[in-house]
Parts: structure tokens; C-alpha cells; sequence
């Protein structure tokens, strides 16, 4: 090809607003346009979205056409179809968009990528599905997309494993390339080391489902962390905590914010300066795919105290970004971790180092960029 590649933006949700599906679509977008590909927009969104990230994710991605608008299907379809016709692109990228690639019929290679499956998703913590015939029609347009992929992009082995054993990929479709952070400023290395100088560890838990992502256990955790005579103090953002939680807790040791929007500068600012401050992102999640949270707390050099659920094994890489816990685990386990490594200040020093080297050279959108590329590049030769 003479001119640069040429890559399908494939999307029916707003991907140039960063309130959709958590800004992702946003920066993928927007990495992939730094690497010096040509992006053509199939069908270029319209209006910002205004569905939640579970709305977005359940009509992009995990059912199929027929539960969605009609017209507008048809309409999108039409449009994405004629500018394919027309030769617009050399190759597709389709994020999260397993009804968009079904729905369309083309020659064009396509690349098809997503944090994880029906099957990975039909639980009891999700209950995306209202019934088995639903996640069934789902888990068939799921296999017709896999199948129609030329190649295949997941943020974890997790989610890779499942295309691999529940929808017929081939080991050669896949790739697994970790997610960025969807932080717009990383703060300088030196910035990242002041947290050394505090005396009272800092624990911080960011969430809104309380129950899925292990607010209990975070709760329990402090506790313990000050059972075991660590002086420390939690801050919660995304929730409101029940009252007997908060009963349990010296109101010193906690501070609770229940909404902070990336998109106001002022409260970006106040998030980003929580994230310096603390000294472990808490996230004793229940079920969780590729939490982009965890690629931000490395950006920051912040040490992450998960659960080994989902695609997070992928992400923390034990002893150098973090540590995980069996699901079962319970707060003291984390205490006793954290205590641990809160009074031996050079192992935690090093800690913080490496989770931001983490950050540097994998969980950065960049990073994820590079790889994609080459894949596209690949689908087309």
C-alpha cells in the first residue's frame, strides 16, 4: 500500500465522548490516530451518549441486533456498508462491538476486540441476561463474529481463554494486550515518590456497585490494618457505605465521596491528587473484567491490593504492581499484606517503582497501540 493504512472505526456508540464506556473507546481511538494510521470513521457518531457504562456495554457488545432500535440499525448499517463499498478503509477495528460486526457484510478484514464474553458474564454479579434463551442467542451472534474475525484482540488471557475454548478461535487469531489508563495527564516520576514521606497509610477504594466490587471487605481490611497497629484511613469514592459499615469505623480513619467526574477539571484534579496520596488501591472486587482503575493506579505508582478474578491476573503482576488475593479471602489477609509491606519502607519504595515502570511499559495506551497496529497490519497482508 502507498498510502498510510487505513483502518474502519466500527462503533454504533459515541467513541469521541469520554463518558462513554468509561473513556476507552475514546483513547483507543485516539492511540491508534497517534500511530500515524489513517482512521476513517464508518459511521461517525452523532451525539454524546447518554446510557450508563452497563447500558453501553449491554447494547454495543454482549446481545444481539434484534433487541436494539430497528431503524437505527438499519440506518447504521446502511451507512456502514455503502462507505465500505466505496473502498473508505483497508481493514476494520471493531471495540466492543460484537452486534456491529454480525450485523455487517463485508470482505474487509476485520479485528475484533473485547474484554470479554457472554459466557465470562453470565452470572449472577452481571445479570445482564433476563433468560438462558437471551445468553444463548447472545453466545451464538458471538461465535458468527469470532468466526467472521480475521484477528482477535483481548485485554487478558482470561477473556482470550474463553474465545479459545467457548467460541471456536484459532490460538493464531489471538492476541492479548493489555489496557491503558484513561488518564489524560501521568504525573511525573518524582510527584509519584512523595507518598514515601507520610506516616499513616492511606487505603483507597473506588466503586459503585458495593457488594461486586468488595466494599465489606475493604471495610474489613481497614480494621484489621489498624488491629494489627497501623495507623490508617480510608477513602471511598463511587459509593455511599450502609450505616452499620460506617458504625463500625472511627470517623477520622474515613472519608467517603460518593461522585467524582473525570470531565470537571476540578474534581480530575481532586481524584488525581487522592490517587498520590494513597498508599494502596484497595480492590477486592468480586467479579471484574479488565478494570481500567488498575492501569491508573499504576500510572501513579500506587501499589493494588485485588482479588484474582477475571482479567485482573493479567493486569497485576504479583510483587511488582501489586499483589491479588483468592476470592475467598478475606480482609485480615489483606491487612496482614499490606502491614507487611507499609513497615518495610525500602520493599514498598521498590513497590512503587515498579508499579509505575508497569505503567511505562505495558498499561499505557501507547503500549496497547503498538500492538494493535500490528495487528491490523497483519490482518491485511
Amino acid at each position: 500500500m502507498s498510502h498510510p493504512l487505513r483502518v474502519g472505526f466500527l462503533s454504533q456508540q459515541n467513541y469521541l465522548d469520554k463518558n462513554t464506556f468509561s473513556g476507552t473507546l475514546y483513547h483507543m481511538y485516539h492511540a491508534l490516530q497517534a500511530k500515524g494510521v489513517e482512521l476513517v470513521d464508518l459511521k461517525k457518531p452523532e451525539s454524546p451518549t447518554r446510557l450508563s457504562k452497563a447500558a453501553n456495554r449491554v447494547l454495543s457488545k454482549l446481545r444481539p441486533a434484534a433487541q436494539s432500535d430497528a431503524a437505527a440499525i438499519a440506518k447504521f448499517k446502511r451507512q456502514v456498508e455503502d462507505s465500505l463499498a466505496q473502498g473508505a478503509c483497508d481493514v476494520i477495528f471493531a471495540p466492543v462491538a460484537s452486534q456491529e460486526v454480525d450485523l455487517i457484510d463485508t470482505k474487509v478484514p476485520i479485528v475484533f476486540s473485547s474484554d470479554a464474553t457472554p459466557t465470562l458474564i453470565h452470572n449472577d454479579y452481571y445479570k445482564i441476561y433476563k433468560s438462558e434463551a437471551e445468553f444463548e442467542a447472545a453466545a451464538t451472534a458471538e461465535k458468527r463474529v469470532v468466526a467472521k474475525a480475521s484477528h482477535l484482540v483481548y485485554p487478558s488471557k482470561w477473556a482470550a481463554d474463553s474465545a479459545l475454548q467457548d467460541y471456536g478461535a484459532e490460538p493464531q487469531q489471538v492476541t492479548i494486550v493489555p489496557f491503558g489508563a484513561n488518564i489524560d495527564a501521568v504525573p511525573p516520576e518524582q510527584q509519584v515518590q512523595k507518598r514515601l514521606q507520610a506516616s499513616r497509610c492511606r487505603l483507597l477504594f473506588i466503586g459503585k456497585d458495593w457488594q461486586r466490587k468488595g466494599g465489606n471487605l475493604a471495610f474489613e481490611a481497614l480494621l484489621k490494618l489498624v488491629a494489627l497497629g497501623v495507623d490508617a484511613e480510608l477513602t471511598m469514592i463511587g459509593c455511599v457505605p450502609p450505616d452499620e459499615a460506617v458504625a463500625q469505623v472511627d470517623a477520622s480513619r474515613l472519608t467517603v465521596i460518593p461522585f467524582l467526574n473525570k470531565n470537571v477539571p476540578q474534581e480530575r484534579d481532586r481524584l488525581h491528587q487522592i490517587f498520590l496520596d494513597a498508599h494502596f488501591f484497595l480492590f477486592p472486587t468480586r467479579a471484574d473484567c479488565s478494570p481500567i482503575v488498575l492501569c491508573e493506579s499504576a500510572a501513579f505508582g500506587l501499589p493494588v491490593m485485588s482479588s484474582h478474578v477475571g482479567g485482573i491476573p493479567t493486569i497485576v503482576d504479583a510483587g511488582v504492581n501489586g499483589y491479588t488475593f483468592p476470592p475467598e479471602a478475606g480482609g485480615e489477609e489483606y491487612a496482614k499484606q499490606m502491614a507487611e509491606l507499609f513497615s518495610d519502607q525500602p520493599r514498598y519504595a521498590q513497590l512503587v517503582r515498579s508499579s509505575r515502570q508497569t505503567y511505562d511499559q505495558r498499561l499505557n495506551w501507547s503500549a496497547w497501540a503498538d500492538q494493535v497496529v500490528a495487528a491490523l497490519r497483519g490482518a491485511v497482508s
